[in-house]
């Protein structure tokens, strides 16, 4: 996750929260960083040719515009 950025510091204001889940325990070797939700469409040569990353979980790519990358990958 660090290696690419693509995780996040939990805020102190949600810490309290998050420790009645089992934080950090659960996971000690990240501490309080946690994962930022992303989606990647790669084709066969390992080449990102679409992605979605945001650390606001609620937002993620829309499926259609998942289904429109992977449909560009079949075209020539």
């Amino acid at each position: 996750m660090d290696a690419y950025g693509l995780s996040f510091e939990l805020p102190d204001r949600l810490k309290a929260a998050y420790r009645g889940l089992g934080f950090p325990d659960r996971n000690p070797q990240t501490g309080w960083q946690l994962p930022v939700p992303a989606t990647f469409v790669i084709d066969g040569g390992g080449v990102i040719r679409s992605r979605h990353c945001l650390a606001d979980y609620r937002y993620r790519m829309e499926p259609r515009d998942i289904v429109a990358a992977v449909e560009e990958l079949r075209t020539p």
